[in-house]
């Protein structure tokens, strides 16, 4: 982990001095730090649960763009996270995550984009915020607090429940977007996903459909000025594998340094080609296994921004129809930042997560306090 975090460092300081072709313009930024999480549940043996666990995680992107015009702009760009976790069965190597995908980008006639990126609605969307990388939306607690209803491991991906109010369906599957220029208030944005057979988002491996499996998803985001502050709201609709649909609204309001938000997510399917799997027929799935296709998700969030200090407390609940699954999470977190190259976190969290059954293997419910120093670059 030495040898890493000193090649991220180095990384970080000298990528900048490379950005010096005429013509050309490259960004790069990202923050890389360890935390430090404390756990107390109902059964310390329930869901594979810990007392504790130290996790290293690096998060960035890069940019290398070149202007074609003083409005036109062409771009290579790309994500990554790298997750290191202590005594993780499935990524005892860690976990390596890379998205790259092409931007061209026009003031006059917008945005487009090819490749591995969230889908328009997941972008525009307006919802529960969220200050550090253990997040509100497809939230990072279950790396200390296990979650009843989702795993997304090397040998096993299910969900019983949504993850997020916004729209994930096709995860970072290779997409085409375009987002129009603001149109007065308004910016609209349209995905379509050829193949969405995601591992990193809502689709289960073991989910067989009929028909094509690819994703269609249309956004809209909308800022107001009400004399107070400003007021961002959002609207979507997705329809994933020709039968999944999904809907979601969320508001967010600024005032000065304040905000708070919400959002509400449904999701249904609407067809009988690709019903919920009531009764399996695969003796190692469990009736319901891909229950999390019909639910309901509603968030709520607010935060100060203190200048170098800011808090923030974002709680999401999520729920599957037809089963008892649910989850409630809170997350209250808080960062210092001591200069511009280093912040401090503290974050306090409760999970409470039910499964089909009352047995306690099914279910967990604890509370997580995780201490943290990262390194922004």
């Amino acid at each position: 982990m030495r040898k890493l975090f000193t090649t991220a460092l180095c990384t970080g300081v000298m990528l900048p001095a490379l950005a010096q072709a005429e013509g050309f313009e490259f960004k790069q930024s990202g923050m890389l730090g360890g935390y430090y999480g404390i756990m107390e549940t109902r059964d310390l043996h329930n869901v594979d649960n810990m007392a504790n666990r130290m996790v290293y995680r690096q998060d960035g992107n890069f940019e290398a763009a070149y202007g074609l015009s003083d409005s036109t702009k062409v771009a290579l760009k790309a994500d990554y996270t790298i997750v290191f976790r202590q005594h993780d069965k499935d990524y005892s190597e860690g976990d390596w995550r890379f998205y790259p995908y092409l931007s061209i980008e026009d003031a006059h006639y917008g945005k487009f984009t090819y490749g591995y990126t969230y889908n328009a609605a997941f972008l525009l969307h307006q919802g529960a915020q969220e200050i550090s990388w253990l997040g509100i939306q497809d939230s990072n607690l279950p790396y200390y607090l296990s979650s009843a209803n989702w795993v997304n491991g090397l040998s096993s991906v299910g969900f019983s429940t949504p993850k997020s109010t916004k729209m994930m369906d096709d995860g970072r599957a290779p997409k085409f977007s375009y987002f129009t220029p603001k149109l007065k208030n308004t910016t609209l944005g349209f995905s379509y996903t050829p193949d969405n057979d995601s591992r990193r988002g809502m689709v289960s491996r073991y989910t067989k459909y009929e028909k094509k499996q690819d994703g269609y998803t249309v956004g809209m985001l909308n800022e107001w000025e009400p004399g107070i502050g400003k007021f961002y709201t959002s609207a979507a609709y997705g329809l994933f594998n020709r039968t999944d649909n999904e809907w979601a609204i969320g508001a967010r309001w600024v005032i000065d340094k304040f905000n708070v938000n919400m959002s509400y997510k449904n999701a249904y399917v609407d067809g009988d080609k690709n019903p919920i799997t009531s009764k399996s027929s695969n003796p190692h799935l469990k009736d319901y296994f891909d229950n999390y296709r019909e639910g309901e998700a509603w968030d709520f969030s607010m935060g100060y921004d203190f200048g170098k200090f800011k808090t923030n407390i974002a709680y999401l609940h999520t729920e599957a129809k037809n089963t008892r699954h649910r989850d409630d999470l809170f997350v209250q977190t808080n960062r210092y930042e001591l200069n511009k190259y280093i912040e401090l976190f503290w974050i306090n969290a409760y999970l409470n997560s039910k499964g089909a059954t009352r047995d306690s293997n099914g279910n967990n419910k604890g509370y997580a306090v995780i201490t943290g120093i990262a390194l922004k670059y």
